[in-house]
């Protein structure tokens, strides 16, 4: 079963609090890559479209980390292609430094 969208869900006070903090970690690893808002919107659709594991996550009172985690884990996954790229990009002041 597919789930429906359910953007209402991205704004309740708990997953706002998670997305923040897991947003927030990545952009602390990777911000040379990818702004803070952007991963902010890029968690709330990956919260939206996944309503029913946000849901069980949120019921799950024992481990309220685990949307978190979750959330970050995502994100990290959707980012890492771009880090690689970035990371194999060489600058143009490092290339004429090192002619000179």
């Amino acid at each position: 079963m597919i789930d429906l969208m359910d953007w209402d869900l991205a704004q309740l006070e708990p997953v706002r609090g998670a997305i923040d903090i897991a947003a927030t970690s990545v952009v602390r690893d990777f911000g040379h890559v990818v702004e803070l808002d952007d991963l902010k919107q890029e968690a709330a659709i990956l919260v939206a479209s996944n309503p029913a594991k946000v849901r069980d996550y949120l019921a799950d009172e024992e481990h309220p980390s685990h949307l978190i985690r979750w959330i970050w884990s995502r994100l990290r996954d959707q980012i890492r292609p771009l880090v690689r790229r970035a990371n194999q990009t060489v600058s143009l002041t490092r290339v004429e430094a090192t002619h000179q």
